[in-house]
C-alpha cells in the first residue's frame, strides 16, 4: 500500500450515522478536515484557530465502503503538490488497512485581512518535506 506519512485516528461519532446506519457522506469532509488539524497541531503546533492561514479552495471524495459505528477509522494524509500559493492534500481513509474513501483537497495561503491569497512561507515548504507524495517537490 503507498505510504501517508502522516496518520491519526478519527472516531466515529453516532451523530456520524444516516438512517441506515452507516457514516453520511458529508461527514467524511469532516473526517479530512480533522485529519488536517492534527496535521497542522502536530508538524506545525497550531493549536488555535488564527494559526490556520490557509483557506479550503477544493475537496473531493471517493467513496469505496461503507463506515460503521465503532469502525477504528485512520486517516492518512500527504502533500501531493506544493505551487506558489497553494497546496494539496491526498487522504486516505482506513478501517482495519482497508481503503474506505480517498479524497484530495486544495488549500490556499491566505491573508484574512487583506482578504487575498498570498506565497506560501519558507517555513512551510520546510517542514512538510517528510511528508510529499513520492515524486513531490516543493
Amino acid at each position: 500500500m503507498e505510504s501517508f506519512p502522516f496518520e491519526t485516528n478519527v472516531e466515529v461519532r453516532f451523530s456520524d450515522l444516516d438512517p441506515m446506519g452507516h457514516v453520511n457522506n458529508a461527514i467524511y469532509a469532516t473526517y479530512c478536515e480533522q485529519g488536517r488539524v492534527a496535521f497542522f497541531s502536530e508538524v506545525f503546533d497550531v493549536r488555535e484557530a488564527e494559526g490556520f492561514e490557509f483557506i479550503l479552495a477544493r475537496l473531493e471524495i471517493d467513496f469505496r465502503r461503507p463506515v460503521l459505528m465503532g469502525d477504528p477509522l485512520r486517516v492518512g494524509l500527504r502533500l501531493s503538490s506544493v505551487g506558489t500559493t497553494s497546496f494539496a492534500f491526498e487522504y486516505r481513509l482506513t478501517v482495519r488497512g482497508e481503503v474506505v474513501a480517498e479524497a484530495r483537497s486544495v488549500q490556499v495561503f491566505y491573508d484574512y485581512r487583506r482578504h487575498t491569497k498570498v506565497p506560501i512561507p519558507d517555513l512551510f515548504r520546510d517542514r512538510v518535506r517528510p511528508y510529499l507524495a513520492p515524486g513531490v517537490s516543493c
